[in-house]
């Protein structure tokens, strides 16, 4: 889009950290605005919105924007690259190993004999070694994630279609209208009671697609001390390591 490059003049001196890309979708109904945890910014556009309105909803939220970007960083360290030596898996309260042999050669590659992960390969790449461990997690989170979503919705009465693994840098999870659920792979990195909270509430979006009270009454009744779990898991993103957020 042409006026990338003016949007990120907008907000150059109001936030350093991060940029600011523009995305077109056909699902968007109106212009929305997302903060990643690393200050990154997305603006969401539908597709017949012109330019100029798009230079005007940015001008007009740049306060609350250079906001949630201070939130968000204060008290976060700099994140860097550095390969990690171990990965907590809060959620199903396991840890591996992580060691790196650079004398293999050939392709970046990893495994996992479920205590220690080996990465062989150009290890001295903390982007490409950060990527793939973002996909053994992702695997990891496909055997562990939608077993799950259907024991709750079982026991909640809520069904579910199917269960999507990503790896989002805005969002821990949504809930299609056509009853998919999409889950974050970096929740298996959060404590097993913020996991549990999440589902509920992707869950109950089946029955009602808002933040009604309706919504949050169903959430009540499934998972009575939410509001806690609601304020921890929006906190959630200053936890998580270096090597999950940049790539």
């Amino acid at each position: 889009m042409s006026d990338a490059g003016s949007q990120l003049d907008l907000l150059a001196d109001a936030a350093p950290i991060g940029g600011l890309s523009i995305r077109r979708s056909h699902r968007a109904r109106r212009m929305s605005i997302r903060v990643d945890p690393l200050g990154s910014v997305e603006v969401v556009v539908p597709e017949r919105v012109r330019s100029p309105e798009v230079r005007s909803f940015v001008e007009e939220n740049r306060d609350w924007i250079a906001r949630t970007r201070d939130q968000l960083m204060r008290g976060r360290e700099p994140v860097s690259v550095e390969r990690p030596s171990a990965i907590d898996l809060k959620a199903v309260r396991e840890q591996r190993a992580v060691v790196y042999d650079s004398q293999c050669r050939g392709r970046l590659r990893l495994v996992d004999d479920g205590e220690t992960i080996v990465v062989r390969g150009a290890v001295d790449d903390g982007m490409r070694v950060n990527r793939l461990l973002m996909s053994w997690l992702k695997e990891e989170a496909r055997k562990v994630f939608p077993s799950q979503v259907e024991q709750l919705g079982e026991k909640h009465g809520l069904t579910h279609r199917r269960v999507q693994i990503r790896a989002q840098r805005s969002r821990w999870g949504s809930c299609s209208h056509h009853g998919t659920i999409s889950l974050n792979c970096m929740l298996l990195l959060l404590a097993p009671e913020l996991v549990r909270y999440l589902l509920v509430h992707e869950l109950c979006h089946l029955r009602h697609m808002n933040h009604s009270r309706r919504f949050w009454r169903l959430v009540e009744q499934c998972e009575p001390g939410y509001r806690e779990l609601d304020r921890r898991l929006a906190r959630a993103w200053q936890e998580l390591p270096g090597w999950a957020l940049v790539r």
